[in-house]
């Protein structure tokens, strides 16, 4: 059974291409193609796709917002931001609202079609620099304090009590 696609993509040339290459994937059917966030937020949930591909600079509501409203709508949807940008706001902000894959525009065909397939398998595949990216921002800085190494001497006075002496 393929892997049913839909892809909201503004730029009709680069739409065009991913539903081109989508078709000529074997285990791959291409469901729904838009052009803004607001015309697959209408028509996607009627579709039912297994993975969307989602760009985030879209005109009118923003890749991030289409994939927080679908996804409270479709929590099982799975998708996949397929963008330019590689600043670690664009993508923290994709994960945070449910998307479990983050690929760059200029990865190659092969890359996005293996892509498609780890997510629907349960993965979640990002280019390599922006899964370097998301690794670095947990190895930076000094790990976050527990509360109870925060609390002055007094305050551990009072609420942590002296061992029992029996």
């Amino acid at each position: 059974m393929p892997i049913e696609i839909t892809i909201v993509e503004d730029d009709q040339g680069l739409r065009e291409s991913l539903v081109a290459m989508i078709r000529r994937a074997p285990n791959l059917r291409c469901v729904g193609h838009y052009g803004s966030g607001e015309d697959a937020l209408k028509n996607l949930p009627a579709v039912r796709p297994d993975v969307v591909l989602v760009d985030i600079n879209l005109p009118g509501m923003s890749g991030i917002e289409l994939v927080a409203k679908l996804k409270t709508r479709l929590p099982k949807l799975q998708f996949m931001m397929i963008t330019m940008y590689e600043d670690c706001d664009q993508i923290f902000n994709s994960l945070q609202a449910g998307a479990t894959g983050y690929l760059l525009k200029r990865s190659k065909p092969g890359e996005i079609i293996s892509a498609i397939e780890q997510l629907h398998v349960g993965g979640s595949p990002m280019s390599p620099e922006i899964a370097r990216k998301v690794v670095n921002f947990f190895h930076r800085g000094d790990p976050p304090k527990s509360e109870v190494g925060q609390l002055s001497k007094r305050e551990m006075e009072i609420c942590i009590p002296a061992p029992r002496r029996w």
